[in-house]
């Protein structure tokens, strides 16, 4: 009899390792007024955390997605990523929601200002009804949280890209080159605010060249260069020119730096993908590559299956991740920000994002299906030790917890008797039966006789 459980095929912990450090970068950079962003990778170059996750992200969709393309065919395979499109889609609403929810509610504790974000969730507060309608067809996307929409529109690309390939691998490439080329030269772009028109911060057309980059190496379109000392030498020489062109300590002290930087915008824009920016991440990911083909031993250390664990989660641990940065972003409001009094935020935001990826990884084991069946045995009674009393103080919170939500009248029924006298209503006694609501027609018990005359 054969097994219904399939092989399960190894992950790649390099990607996942990698992907979770991301979304932890991602976390900090997110804060709002957060002085822990000047020393995240942000401040090496002009890359930072956000092409590591796009990239990464068309590394593991080759492997999830082209396997259901191999497999199932283009139709199937297409169905899926319309799947997943779905979901990228219902978790950008459910982030927003969480967003504006956690606003108004750290609002209602006063515990930050009236216009605290307000330039990124006015137009929503200002015409709720267009806003919702905006939302829900992608031409309203507040920042922050855009990359969700970004990944929705290029993930609709990849069925075509996976198309091409069947003729030739080299037609995905030249697809994606052309794309991002003409949304550089006709100024392609999607509007985030019918009010301000504002374009995406990540722009689609420019961010997919990213994410097809990390498809075709996956898919082996493109291979993976090997460790070379010349070409080594040649992107520590290029990022080291770079570095002063995003950090302070470089363009601060340098005019012909800060000269540079401003003619150089448009090749250094993140929201277009700059190609000097590109560049610079295709360097970075070539050097960390290259150093962790001779250190793969520290992946299985503790810290690092930590973050291996994260980035396996990567969806629910971005929203989780930008509603805990957006509630760093209040703490901070509300105190003299330095680097050290805002390190105990920073800290527990990133120890609370480990401990809730252990959570959701303790979550797909499923234990409930892994306890060996055991035959019926009386109920043992509980013993008050510590954990049994945890355990009934859970059960007894979440018993209650319904009640917690019941409605009820703020202030209690007043009769006219209990009123004051100033509030109460006098009424004359020839109006008092025309003050109902409804007075029932009575026909007299005998008819009335009328004079003959009549």
């Amino acid at each position: 009899m054969k097994s219904d459980e399939r092989p399960v095929s190894p992950r790649n912990l390099q990607l996942d390792f990698f992907r979770g450090l991301a979304l932890l970068v991602i976390f900090i950079n997110h804060m709002p007024g957060n002085p822990w962003f000047d020393f995240t990778p942000s401040r090496l170059g002009p890359s930072d955390a956000a092409e590591t996750f796009v990239f990464l992200s068309g590394f593991a969709a080759a492997i999830a997605y082209g396997r259901s393309f191999r497999n199932a065919g283009l139709a199937i395979g297409s169905v899926r990523v319309l799947f997943r499109c779905a979901q990228i889609y219902a978790a950008h609403i459910a982030l927003f929601i969480l967003m504006v929810t956690l606003l108004l509610s750290m609002r209602h504790l006063n515990l930050i200002g009236e216009n605290w974000q307000l330039d990124n969730l006015q137009y929503f507060f200002d015409d709720t009804a267009n806003a919702v309608l905006a939302l829900t067809s992608l031409r309203y996307v507040p920042n922050f949280i855009d990359i969700l929409p970004m990944y929705f529109v290029i993930l609709l690309w990849l069925p075509v890209v996976w198309c091409l390939s069947t003729f030739h691998t080299a037609l995905p490439l030249a697809f994606s080159l052309a794309l991002y080329l003409s949304a550089g030269y006709h100024g392609w772009e999607l509007i985030a605010d019918p009010v301000s028109h504002r374009a995406w911060y990540f722009n689609p057309f420019c961010w997919q060249l990213v994410f097809f980059t990390g498809f075709a190496l996956s898919s082996g379109w493109l291979p993976v260069p090997s460790a070379n000392r010349r070409l080594i030498s040649l992107c520590l020489i290029y990022v080291v020119f770079c570095f002063p062109l995003e950090n302070p300590l470089g363009y601060d002290n340098l005019p012909w730096f800060a000269q540079l930087r401003e003619n150089w915008a448009a090749l250094l824009s993140k929201s277009q993908l700059g190609f000097l920016r590109y560049l610079h991440f295709l360097a970075m990911t070539y050097l960390v590559n290259s150093f962790m083909q001779r250190h793969q031993h520290w992946l299985h250390s503790r810290i690092a299956d930590k973050i291996v664990i994260l980035g396996q989660q990567s969806l629910p641990m971005f929203m989780f991740g930008t509603c805990l940065a957006f509630v760093g972003g209040m703490l901070l409001d509300n105190i003299e920000v330095n680097l050290l009094n805002s390190a105990w935020i920073n800290v527990a935001g990133l120890g609370i994002m480990l401990l809730f990826a252990q959570a959701l990884h303790w979550l797909d084991q499923k234990p409930w299906k892994k306890l060996p069946e055991q035959s019926a045995a009386p109920i043992r009674p509980i013993h008050y030790w510590p954990s049994q009393a945890l355990l009934a103080g859970a059960l007894l919170l979440l018993t209650l917890s319904p009640l917690m939500v019941i409605q009820q009248s703020s202030e209690p029924d007043l009769t006219m008797a209990e009123l004051p006298l100033e509030d109460k209503v006098i009424v004359p006694p020839d109006e008092q039966a025309l003050d109902t609501e409804e007075v029932a027609y009575q026909p007299p018990e005998q008819p009335i006789a009328l004079p003959d005359s009549l």
